[in-house]
């Protein structure tokens, strides 16, 4: 397992263009972001300027601040959707980025959940092919339902049925440890339901969303359950700090020694 820092809420006290950098001057060389502001090709020559990996990138998902949650759901929005889903792939193959993250939406009015449902199905049965072509893996992230009411899928077994329905490799779990407890599950017993299916884990405490070690999660023990379930992918540092940011990642690590970038952790 591998650190990677969120730069869409890490390091958000600098313009776009500076957090590629700021991640590695801050001894990270693994990152991930929602689909940034910026063109792709912009994208492209800042990670290869800061000498970093990119672990995952967020297919666009709409208007994040005024609450939107992807649109994959929405049979109005298919084609759009489509065409941003290819460029997401494109990015990622430019970038040699695994994964694509892809939201799952908020329910729309007017138009039955199980239609919405059917209609993201198609969608990612379309996209998982498309996924499989590029060698890339698409990852869906359950948000819970308080932060963002009427998310489609607010719960691990949500997004483990619709795999279940997709029966494609090319498509798996993102796991947010934050969204799990917000929902009132326990966190190591949802790694253990997802087993082999996780793709994704990203890490932030409960209450509060700060840093990993300020609330109830108990980081230890879902690095066990990790450990356990044999999951060596990336660990998402996804959180809002209370601090600057490289502050933050530096009391981070320091309290949570496997945190640490590969090179700086203890033997």
């Amino acid at each position: 397992m591998y650190a990677v820092v969120n730069l869409g809420l890490l390091f958000t006290e600098l313009p776009w263009r500076q957090r590629f950098a700021a991640a590695a001057e801050a001894g990270f060389h693994r990152v991930e972001f929602p689909w940034p502001p910026l063109a792709p090709d912009e994208v492209t020559r800042l990670v290869r300027e800061a000498g970093i990996q990119v672990a995952l990138l967020n297919m666009d998902a709409g208007d994040l601040a005024a609450g939107e949650r992807g649109y994959g759901n929405d049979p109005r929005l298919t084609v759009r959707w489509r065409d941003q889903l290819r460029q997401a792939l494109d990015l990622a193959r430019d970038l040699d980025c695994p994964l694509v993250n892809v939201l799952a939406g908020r329910r729309l009015p007017g138009l039955d959940e199980p239609d919405q449902v059917r209609c993201l199905t198609v969608n990612l049965r379309w996209a998982a092919d498309l996924a499989a072509r590029y060698a890339r893996t698409l990852v869906i992230e359950p948000i819970n339902d308080h932060d963002i009411p009427g998310y489609l899928f607010p719960r691990v077994v949500d997004v483990l049925a619709a795999l279940d329905e997709l029966d494609h490799e090319a498509v798996k779990l993102q796991l947010d440890a934050y969204h799990v407890a917000a929902m009132g599950d326990d966190v190591s017993r949802a790694v253990a339901a997802a087993g082999s299916r996780l793709g994704h884990v990203q890490l932030a405490d409960h209450p509060g969303r700060h840093e990993p070690g300020t609330g109830d999660l108990d980081v230890d023990a879902l690095l066990a359950a990790l450990t356990a379930a044999g999951y060596r992918g990336g660990l998402g540092l996804e959180y809002e700090p209370t601090m600057p940011s490289a502050a933050s990642l530096r009391a981070v690590t320091a309290r949570h020694p496997r945190l640490r970038p590969a090179e700086e952790r203890p033997v």
